[in-house]
């Protein structure tokens, strides 16, 4: 009964005052809402108790077999690149090392000699 008689007073009122209302209405709503769902999140925090749930569709599909098979596979079929790439390094320094002795032994003099 005294909300009808709110919503009748208010509908002789100007649009402004219609909205303002409406909006504290909305904002009191939202508040209330708000305060409640923070005492239920602080209450399950204080009890210590979540629940985490990682059962889904998409995971029970995943085969972790079925990824392991396939990245063999794609090493086997790399034919040892990484082993490849390991000793380039080594390669390069050696060669490097040989054409250092190799000018330094033709002239007789080191590179430091003026």
């Amino acid at each position: 009964m005294v909300v009808q008689k709110t919503i009748d007073n208010l509908k002789d009122r100007p649009q402004d005052e219609r909205k303002a209302v409406a909006g504290g209405v909305a904002i009191v709503v939202v508040v209330v809402l708000l305060v409640a769902w923070g005492f239920m999140f602080l209450k399950k925090i204080n009890k210590g108790t979540q629940d985490i749930n990682f059962d889904s569709g998409a995971q029970e599909e995943f085969n972790f077999s079925n990824v392991r098979e396939a990245q063999q596979a794609i090493e086997q079929s790399n034919g040892g690149l990484q082993e490849d790439f390991s000793t380039i390094p080594g390669e390069s320094a050696e060669q490097q090392y040989q054409g250092q002795v190799q000018y330094i032994g033709e002239d007789n003099t080191s590179q430091f000699d003026n």
